[in-house]
């Protein structure tokens, strides 16, 4: 079996942390009408669940049963996130959609962190699901954007923000192991 590349905790969290920008970039501009669970739109579930199961196959474990829970944990986190999203959001108090992106953000980032920590034994230190949650909760106030009609609007601020964020820190989570000799 060929060696892995060692890569640096920064190294790794760089790395995802692209792809992570890369995913929210499809998320925000890909659509694929159907494409639905229960009525959540499944793209940015997919996307994202993609990034995250790639970095378990790089820096933690080579076979498929650790990516498919967190391939899974993606789509349940991302159901979640927008089905409380959605039934939270108060079409005449715009500054709602503030605190219902913290509030999605958070539960995304909580749910996302629970499948790492079942799959990934470098992911089992609760700073890691606290800093996710801190994150997911902070990228989650970029859901003010989506009704905006200025040069950021959409769903690209927060799909970026939040999906580069989280996939950066679970790159650098996942390669933490002592330089090989």
């Amino acid at each position: 079996m060929a060696k892995r590349k060692y890569q640096t905790q920064k190294e790794a969290g760089i790395i995802l942390a692209v792809c992570g920008v890369i995913s929210g970039l499809l998320s925000a501009y890909v659509s694929w009408p159907g494409f639905e669970l229960f009525g959540a739109p499944m793209l940015p579930a997919l996307f994202f669940g993609i990034v995250i199961a790639l970095g378990i196959y790089s820096w933690e474990a080579r076979h498929p049963i650790p990516m498919l829970i967190v391939f899974v944990g993606v789509v349940i986190a991302w159901w979640a996130a927008y089905s409380i999203a959605l039934n939270l959001y108060d079409d005449k108090n715009k500054i709602s959609l503030v605190w219902t992106g913290i509030i999605s953000g958070a539960v995304g980032a909580a749910l996302t962190s629970v499948a790492l920590w079942i799959s990934s034994e470098d992911f089992r230190k609760p700073n890691n699901v606290v800093l996710a949650v801190v994150i997911g909760a902070v990228a989650g106030t970029l859901l003010y954007y989506i009704d905006s009609g200025g040069p950021v609007h959409g769903t690209a601020p927060l799909f970026v923000v939040w999906q580069a964020a989280i996939a950066g820190l679970i790159g650098y989570a996942l390669a933490f192991r002592p330089r090989p000799d």
